[in-house]
């Protein structure tokens, strides 16, 4: 995956678990919940009719960032680094903004809605580049990378087959409801609410008290999360002025910017991309790489771009069912004959693989190519 610096994406480098600091408060049972702008994915049911759920917020995300941050620390040694790591070469960067931007459009109307600090719609991009990664064993997962046990207390489901770390949806509204308590806990201070976010509020409370100051930058906090802040503010510098740094924010056309649709019955993500003519592996990325079956049930919240939220309209239960080996409960065969349309990645995922098993169980290499008809082993 083409991430921008790669070990810069990664803010859970030592995988401490924000909601999870030994001897903390909790603050998620403690502190008030922000109400959503859309409809809440944990509150979303099946009607008889699609549903679409605009957002609260219309104004696109570049507006916004460029309105809402307001960074004063581009000159620091340490944030211009992360400037010109970030930024490579301006084209680069660009080209890649390009391919999460309707994401990063998602999330920052969000933001935007629930008025919280637009730093916040940056996260991701610190995170993970805006890519859903899955967790390796018990490590972080999805765009917010959170922690098992913080999305656990959070209200998402993780388990088996599932997990709700990787849908951008759920996720985004606990990561913001999370992010909204710890604005509140740390007195609306934006850096630090990131801070907390990256270290745990237990761990900052502890490293403000040994400290004579309220700047975060100024505590004994681990260097990692020192990094997050001046990543966060490089970022911030950036979009607030792209010409500084001889870049252009990339276009941002209403068509492609996405909004919620609720359908009133089970969908697989693969079948649905397909019905409305949409690329399987951006529909995906924009509805979260789920382990294992890609089938959700009736109720539950699409992010699907604005050129096609007519066609969800004329879509039928035939057109999006699951194929039988996609079914949550249907024994998984033993082997696949590849179709057209096939790859690698997307049978992992539908037979609840790991890529790498799934190659090596088939003599297959990185950049072998699938022929239509090839049968490929699915077990050992």
């Amino acid at each position: 995956v083409d991430k921008i610096v790669a070990d810069e994406m990664a803010g859970c480098i030592d995988c401490t678990d924000p909601g999870a600091e030994p001897g903390s408060a909790d603050p998620i049972s403690a502190m008030p919940v922000p109400v959503p702008s859309a409809v809440p994915p944990a509150a979303v049911t099946a009607a008889e009719a699609v549903q679409i759920a605009p957002l609260a917020v219309e104004r696109p995300a570049w507006e916004l960032l460029q309105q809402g941050l307001q960074p004063t620390l581009c000159e620091r040694p340490e944030v211009r680094h992360w400037r010109q790591r970030y930024l490579g070469r301006p084209e680069n960067f660009s080209a890649r903004l390009a391919e999460f931007a309707p994401l990063l459009d998602y999330v920052s109307r969000e933001v935007a809605a629930r008025e919280l600090p637009m730093q916040f719609a940056l996260i991701p991009m610190v995170e993970s580049s805006y890519y859903g990664f899955p967790a390796r064993g018990s490590g972080p997962a999805g765009i917010w990378q959170l922690m098992p046990a913080t999305a656990r207390a959070l209200g998402l489901r993780v388990d088996g087959n599932h997990d709700d770390r990787l849908d951008p949806v759920r996720s985004t509204h606990a990561a913001l409801n999370y992010l909204g308590q710890l604005h509140i806990q740390f007195g609306a201070d934006a850096n630090l609410s990131l801070a907390a976010y990256n270290a745990g509020d237990g761990r900052l409370q502890r490293a403000l008290s040994a400290s004579a100051s309220d700047d975060p930058r100024q505590a004994p906090l681990p260097r990692t999360t020192l990094q997050y802040l001046d990543k966060v503010e490089a970022l911030s510098c950036l979009f607030k002025r792209p010409e500084d740094s001889g870049w252009s924010l990339p276009p941002l056309p209403p068509p492609s910017r996405l909004e919620i649709v609720v359908l009133p019955f089970n969908a697989d993500a693969v079948q649905l991309a397909g019905a409305l003519g949409l690329p399987e592996d951006s529909f995906r990325r924009y509805n979260g790489a789920m382990r294992g079956p890609q089938t959700r049930s009736a109720g539950h919240a699409w992010l699907v771009p604005a050129q096609r939220i007519q066609e969800t309209a004329r879509v039928t239960p035939d057109q999006v069912a699951a194929e039988p080996s996609q079914l949550v409960d249907a024994p998984r065969p033993a082997v696949h004959v590849v179709r057209s349309g096939d790859n690698l990645w997307t049978l992992a995922r539908r037979y609840g693989l790991r890529l790498d098993d799934l190659r090596r169980w088939n003599g297959l290499r990185p950049n072998s190519v699938l022929a239509i008809g090839q049968r490929l082993k699915l077990a050992p």
